[in-house]
């Protein structure tokens, strides 16, 4: 599930309530407070916004529901709309919008893809690599993942769902070797 597309389907004029994202491999719900089409707060488990930000950058969305009428108990200051749909992939960061974001995080539109098509070698070779990083139970998370983009074995990808592929793959790598595995894959 394209988490742009939850998000611009939630975050419109007239919705008020609270939109619950569930993660591929993030074992607590993101809840996002939305009144007027605006996100006010945002919440991962128990990280307040900012950690909750840097830690939605690169997730799949496993499914979301919108509980219509919830009020909101906290707000920031500013609605975050366009810093989500930043981190989401589908628009450019607002100016000054960017801070917000930790510096160790890579974005999913800032992991680069040359191609049109990635072939079924280059995506075994990646799907080896992140085994051979994280374990027997990397094969798990591959499936999930795959399921989550509507990949099916044994075919090649688009550059747009590959780099989803690889940004939910990293996102499941400890932080020390999660840039080296974007870079050794993004080639």
């Amino acid at each position: 599930m394209d988490l742009g597309e939850v998000l611009k389907t939630y975050l419109s004029d007239d919705q008020h309530g609270q939109l619950v994202i569930k993660f591929v491999g993030e074992n607590h719900l993101c809840k996002i407070s939305v009144e007027n089409g605006q996100a006010i707060y945002l919440t991962l488990g128990t990280m307040g916004p900012t950690d909750a930000l840097d830690a939605m950058v690169g997730k799949v969305a496993e499914w979301s529901n919108f509980i219509k009428g919830l009020p909101a108990r906290k707000r920031l200051d500013k609605p975050l709309n366009q810093l989500l749909l930043y981190i989401a992939g589908v628009t450019p960061p607002a100016e000054g919008e960017t801070a917000a974001i930790s510096e160790n995080t890579t974005p999913r539109n800032e992991i680069d893809i040359e191609g049109a098509e990635i072939d079924t070698a280059q995506i075994s070779a990646v799907t080896n690599q992140f085994i051979d990083l994280v374990g027997p139970f990397g094969t798990i998370l591959i499936e999930n993942i795959c399921s989550n983009l509507a990949h099916a074995d044994g075919s090649s990808m688009n550059a747009a769902t590959y780099t989803r592929f690889i940004a939910a793959l990293s996102a499941e790598i400890s932080d020390d070797d999660r840039q080296s595995f974007i870079d050794a894959v993004a080639q």
